[in-house]
């Protein structure tokens, strides 16, 4: 039987792994269930129209200036009712009060996508409220299922499950072949806490072993003050040349095949798309061990994990990767197939698909 029509909402002004997750969800869903995206005016994900282009998708703007807003309220409630929308998936929390109310007496199958971990416990009376009519909560991996039950108010009705996030990867990929030159590739939107500095602080054991290497950071530059720090921290360095900032980029597809190296010293990232790409296309991941990082290791990837998180950890790894690249590039580029298997689409697509309407 036909699902019902769904409602893919995020509410965030932002370009991160989050926003990304919803744009990629709507479009895997609308392959065979109406989807009505509903997003927020101004937001990177609805001044970009390519994002659904070729895509069987309504797109909704909806204009507010909190996240507790009459505004927000009575425009998504008008949507759901007027589209006659019975499921909704919502990537995102802090809407959640509006959404409470937008959703109140409406016969809606509510379900949650977390991907990202979460620290301050929401058992509170009013939490409880605000969640109470949520039906599936949605953790992007083992690691978020468990955070999910730590931290949120799971209502006697609703079901907790892990659903992993999908990767359209073609069979065949083109792998950078070695130049003498290490290219080492960073992707996230530039903001404290996602790891630009301590790479770059990294890459000194490269430039004080003369190792050749080049260091690109794909991602929004969406912090000004933490940008101007960073370029403080390039102007004292004598490998300020080897590193580039490239900026938002919609070919990211192209970088990854030129590079050998992924490096993200972030935490509380989840199980990060950018992470399942950088694997898919045969890079060598070097990353933080926070979160889910530890499933990928499980999953039988191969994966480097810092032991202390600490840019003195990224060094002695990304010095040992360099100097043995030839043979983490052979490991790495097993990786590809395994990503096909884990990440599919289609097992994706299946597993929200039963959880709607």
């Amino acid at each position: 039987m036909r699902k019902q029509r769904t409602a893919v909402i995020c509410l965030s002004r932002v370009n991160g792994g989050m926003e990304l997750a919803s744009i990629k969800l709507a479009r895997l869903l609308s392959e065979e269930i109406e989807v009505e995206f509903i997003g927020r005016r101004g937001s990177f994900i609805l001044e970009r129209v390519e994002h659904f282009q070729g895509f069987n998708i309504q797109v909704h703007e909806v204009a507010f200036r909190s996240n507790l807003s009459l505004k927000l309220i009575h425009s998504v409630r008008k949507i759901l009712i007027e589209r006659e929308i019975k499921n909704i998936i919502f990537l995102g929390a802090s809407e959640m009060k509006s959404l409470y109310f937008a959703t109140l007496g409406l016969d809606i199958n509510f379900i949650i996508r977390q991907g990202s971990k979460k620290t301050t416990p929401k058992k509170d009376f009013f939490h409880k409220l605000f969640y109470s009519n949520v039906n599936y909560f949605v953790g992007n991996c083992d690691f978020m299922k468990k955070n999910i039950l730590e931290i949120l108010p799971i209502p006697s009705k609703a079901d907790v499950t892990r659903i992993y996030a999908s990767l359209q990867l073609p069979q065949d990929v083109e792998y950078k072949k070695l130049n003498g030159c290490v290219s080492i590739v960073c992707v996230g939107r530039v903001h404290p806490g996602k790891g630009q500095i301590e790479a770059i602080e990294a890459c000194r054991v490269l430039h004080e072993k003369g190792i050749a290497f080049e260091l690109k950071f794909l991602g929004n530059i969406q912090d000004k003050e933490y940008f101007a720090k960073i370029n403080m921290l390039l102007a004292s360095l004598p490998y300020e040349n080897s590193i580039e900032f490239v900026g938002y980029t919609s070919d990211i597809k192209k970088y990854l095949q030129q590079s050998d190296v992924f490096i993200l010293p972030s935490l509380g990232e989840g199980m990060s798309n950018a992470i399942i790409e950088a694997l898919g296309y045969g890079l060598i991941p070097i990353i933080y061990d926070d979160t889910s990082s530890q499933e990928f290791v499980q999953l039988g990837f191969h994966i480097h994990l810092t032991q202390e998180n600490t840019v003195s950890n990224l060094m002695k790894i990304l010095l040992y990767v360099a100097q043995n690249l030839e043979t983490e590039k052979k490991m790495a580029i097993n990786n590809h197939q395994k990503v096909l298997d884990v990440f599919s689409p289609i097992r994706e697509k299946k597993e929200y698909t039963r959880l709607l309407l």
